[in-house]
């Protein structure tokens, strides 16, 4: 009987690895938009509590499958944070936000996330007529996390 109802407890934790996402989300852009910085006080419990959340969705192999997404996001990342074009806190929470989905759905907002910042990236260079201007990622990562949220993908 006991062991029933722990199990019952963790199903009911896993529902909250989704809403816990769009959190560390609205936090990180919150920061960057306003003082212009993500966090390593935000992010590194972000991926230790998604971490946890991978555990209870895929066991023992959620850790596996973790340390392959955060490991996916800084090979592919690291190039654009050498040219200056990331910063090294956007990357740290896309890592973390890897920690909170499964793989597919990871790359899904990986994806979209580049795609709302190159929109966004293109607007704001139509406004300012050219001019290079310094854009927060953190927005377009929460942008894309809210949409997954949302059951666009």
């Amino acid at each position: 009987m006991q062991f029933t109802q722990i199990i019952n407890s963790l199903n009911e934790m896993k529902r909250w690895a989704d809403p816990a996402a769009g959190c560390l989300a609205a936090v990180c852009a919150a920061t960057d938009l306003y003082g212009g910085r993500v966090y390593n006080a935000v992010t590194v419990p972000g991926l230790c509590l998604g971490t946890c959340f991978a555990v209870l969705r895929a066991g023992p192999a959620g850790i596996l499958e973790v340390l392959c997404a955060a490991g996916f996001t800084v090979l592919i990342l690291f190039p654009f944070y050498t040219a200056g074009g990331l910063g090294a806190g956007d990357i740290k929470l896309l890592a973390a936000v890897s920690a909170f989905m499964p793989a597919e759905t990871y790359l899904r907002c990986f994806a979209g996330a580049f795609g709302i910042g190159a929109a966004l990236g293109i607007l704001q260079l139509t406004r300012s007529r050219g001019t290079v201007h310094t854009m927060h990622f953190a927005l377009p990562v929460a942008a894309s996390v809210f949409l997954h949220l949302a059951g666009l993908y």
